[in-house]
């Protein structure tokens, strides 16, 4: 009886639940959208994720694996093959001209599986002792050619061949410099490791039979709790994967939460167009009720009409997503280099339907629970007012708690999810008491204006409801397309200063008996040493007397992600008696010298996001191993860095009088002053200084703006599809109020005013609506710009006025254009 119910509904209000379904279809385009893209990703990375690490199980770290770590290796594993990688930035020198290159020297049989081969089919395997591999880049760079000489370090090798293939090269998004692939038993030929030298060493095993990733996630797991050396890394082939994915991943978490606000758009026409209707049935329901029919079946019925209606929605707008994956795909492609081939699972459709679906149904005990209480008077009562108690407002809860898990799940963030939903839950809070407030003081005013004008006035003041639906809609739609570029220009500004305020080179790999001579280098060339900082490789081991064991547990969000990188690691350290240019101290006082006559502890100042990851504050102690020698530090100062002035800064920083006799480098800044900057210069120091690593940072900075702005593009692009969302709902909303007010515009047209003046007022109500909401939208749009910029990047907020605006034009002009179609499509009928 009831399924009989509900399809003789759906037969009889056909055009009500088309624009229902179609509401729905188009706010999960972008859920559906990502979802496909985001597993696609994933199994992409899965399929690759023993070809990316090379092996099934790795350890390594950056700085030298001890012989006890490596034998607990050894006793735990199970292997048939062990190898030894190590990897470092050098010069790579073709005559006069020399590049900064990522060297990689790879041990016998690495990788075990997948290969690194050249476009002339040989294989890495087959590789000489004197012959290198290199990446596509340094054909264009330095002009080689298969056969060609180069000279890295103190050693000349033959450029054997250009990597056409290379399975570990993994989905990066931009890398330092290009690769350049040797044996690992030649690379102290080179000269090139020194004390101190920034050098990435692994040891790779090949364990014995075939396990699944599950399993050697299990393996992982338990040699992680083996070694006792917490900068030591432990990866499986699926925890490398998500490691190499994780910029990607980042990507996909702010595409699911701009999807979310697409969904949300919808679920706001949901809402207002099953209202409608349930006002329409207003006397049905207290007819069903009369006949004795129980309010829970009558429940029953129409969240069924919901679940029939989410289930087609859900699957429409998958079907659409689906065939809009590809442009998501080449975007991705096309702009950051990472190609990625679409694979649609029934766990990702099965998800997406069930998301839809809920989204739908958790509207039901809002929507119909307070028009159960209607009784036989409806049926004599022409007044359409519902009265309200507070247990109504209690029934959203549900719709909250839904799109609080939803942004969540999208973000991976409790803390993120969490403020989107606070945004959104302050939005709507205070915005339908206050827009009431002001329409209806708006309305009360007199104002001598044209019949046109007047209608529009009142129909804007007068039909509140509709008029805040429209309104919240552009609102936020505005909102969403203003802030994504407002926040791309000012990292893009940040990132463009003066040449006179950032270095041209950054150096590394310093040794202390080159200081005298770098500084006469760059004296003799007119150029300026803007900064150089001693570098002292360590590891932190205690936090106020307690031992940190951080691969226990799974990582749930990205904040225990970025806890856990923060703590389980070697760590840079520095020291110096001052604060270099931006730099600032927040919170205490810069470390004092050390005395080891009379200090018990030594004293330090972290930057304050670090120290947040740590969970550390002021006067909290901090026990480092530095080479065996334990050290204990205070935190006397919290420290605000502005990492874009590409000047040399640390997380950690000690005063003077501690560091001094460790083993160190040195990394320097340099800047232009009067000196020419040209390929000559930069080689003739690359000469002189071979084991030194230069980073052109004009050079890094494109790459940078590169990716900035490739990644804008796919945002703006899924932005755009919830501003199409947010239409489309406009659309809906216009035609559902122009069926609402039929009798009105007959009545209108009855009297002598004619049709093109009515249209008329129908626009100039538009106009007034998406003004103010453009305005408004604009408005909080760039507030949370600014937030983004003063409060999470420490950057200065600039307003892009000329996209802001274009944007809000594009918004207006199309809001008009809907409502003139609603309008003569409404005539028509």
């Amino acid at each position: 009886m009831k399924i009989k119910m509900v399809m003789r509904e759906l037969r009889s209000s056909p055009v009500f639940f088309l624009i229902f379904i179609l509401n729905l279809s188009i706010g999960m385009v972008g859920l559906s959208t990502i979802e496909v893209f985001k597993s696609s990703f994933d199994n992409a990375l899965s399929a690759k994720s023993k070809t990316l690490l090379g092996s099934d199980i790795s350890i390594s770290s950056r700085i030298a694996i001890t012989k006890d770590s490596l034998d607990t290796a050894k006793e735990n594993l199970d292997y048939t093959e062990m190898t030894k990688n190590r990897s470092l930035y050098s010069m790579l020198f073709n005559g006069d001209k020399s590049r900064l290159v990522n060297v990689r020297g790879l041990g016998a049989g690495f990788p075990f599986y997948g290969d690194i081969i050249v476009k002339s089919g040989k294989h890495f395997k087959n590789i000489k002792d004197n012959e290198v591999f290199i990446y596509p880049e340094l054909v264009g760079q330095l002009g080689l050619e298969v056969g060609d000489n180069v000279k890295i370090g103190e050693k000349s090798f033959v450029v054997a061949g250009i990597v056409e293939e290379d399975g570990a090269a993994g989905f990066s998004m931009g890398q330092l410099a290009p690769r350049l692939y040797l044996k690992n038993e030649v690379l102290n030929s080179t000269q090139l490791i020194k004390p101190g030298s920034t050098i990435w060493r692994s040891v790779h095993f090949k364990i014995a039979g075939e396990l699944s990733d599950k399993n050697l996630r299990e393996v992982e797991k338990n040699l992680e709790s083996k070694i006792v050396d917490s900068s030591i890394r432990v990866r499986s082939p699926q925890s490398n994967s998500q490691r190499v994915g994780r910029s990607m991943d980042y990507l996909g978490d702010f595409l699911g939460l701009v999807s979310l606000c697409g969904l949300f758009l919808a679920g706001l026409g949901l809402i207002y167009l099953f209202r409608g209707f349930l006002l329409k049935r207003r006397k049905d329901l207290a007819i069903l009720s009369f006949i004795g029919m129980r309010k829970k079946d009558i429940f029953k019925i129409y969240t069924l009409k919901l679940f029939f209606l989410a289930l087609i929605g859900s699957l429409l707008g998958i079907t659409i997503g689906s065939a809009f994956s590809p442009v998501i795909q080449t975007m991705v492609s096309k702009n950051l280099g990472i190609d990625i081939k679409l694979q649609f699972e029934l766990t990702t459709f099965f998800v997406t339907m069930a998301v839809g679906v809920a989204s739908t149904i958790v509207l039901a005990p809002a929507l119909i629970i307070p028009y159960l209480r209607l009784d036989q008077k409806a049926l004599f009562d022409h007044d359409t007012t519902l009265s309200r108690n507070i247990y109504d407002y209690l029934l959203y809860i549900p719709i909250i708690l839904f799109y609080w898990v939803m942004a969540i799940y999208l973000s991976e963030s409790i803390k993120v999810g969490s403020a989107f939903i606070a945004v959104f839950l302050v939005i709507v809070g205070i915005f339908f008491p206050l827009g009431s407030f002001i329409l209806d003081r708006l309305g009360k005013l007199r104002l001598n204006l044209n019949l046109s004008s007047s209608m529009a006035y009142k129909y804007v003041t007068r039909h509140k409801i509709s008029t805040l639906f429209i309104f919240l809609c552009l609102f936020i739609s505005t909102s969403l397309m203003t802030l994504i570029p407002s926040v791309k220009n000012i990292l893009s500004a940040e990132l463009s200063l003066p040449a006179e305020e950032r270095p041209v080179y950054f150096l590394f790999d310093i040794q202390p008996e080159q200081v005298d001579d770098l500084k006469s280098f760059i004296k003799e060339n007119k150029l300026e040493l803007l900064n150089i900082s001693p570098i002292v490789r360590g590891r932190l081991v205690k936090i106020n007397g307690e031992g940190y064991k951080p691969s226990e547990g799974e990582d749930l969000t990205r904040e225990e992600q970025r806890e856990r990188r923060s703590r389980n690691r070697s760590t840079n350290l520095s020291y110096r008696d001052h604060l270099v240019r931006g730099e600032e101290i927040i919170e205490g006082r810069l470390p004092k010298k050390f005395d080891f006559e009379t200090d018990e502890v030594a004293e330090v100042g972290l930057e304050y996001r670090y120290a947040n990851r740590l969970g550390v504050d002021l006067g909290d102690e901090l026990e480092f191993n530095v080479l065996g020698m334990p050290i204990l530090a205070k935190v006397v100062a919290l420290r605000s860095i502005r990492w874009t002035s590409f000047l040399p800064n640390f997380f950690i920083s000690f005063g003077p009088g501690v560091l001094e006799d460790a083993p160190k480098t040195f990394i320097a800044a340099v800047g232009k002053g009067e000196g020419v900057v040209n390929d000559e210069l930069q080689s003739n120091f690359a000469a002189k200084f071979q084991n030194v690593s230069l980073i052109d940072i004009q050079s890094s900075l494109k790459r940078i703006a590169t990716i900035m702005e490739s990644i804008t593009k796919i945002l703006v692009t899924m932005s755009f599809i919830v501003f199409l969302v947010g239409l489309l709902v406009i659309y809906s909303l216009i035609s559902h109020q122009l069926e609402s007010r039929r009798e009105d515009i007959s009545l209108l047209n009855i009297i002598g005013i004619r049709f093109s003046e009515i249209r008329k007022s129908v626009m100039k109500e538009m106009a007034l609506m998406a003004i103010s909401s453009v305005l408004v939208g604009i408005v909080l749009g760039q507030l949370v710009t600014f937030a983004i910029a003063e409060l999470q990047f420490d950057l200065r907020y600039i307003f892009s006025g000329v996209e802001i605006i274009g944007f809000g034009m594009l918004i207006i002009v199309l809001s008009i254009i809907i409502s003139f179609a609603s309008f003569n499509r409404f005539i028509r009928k």
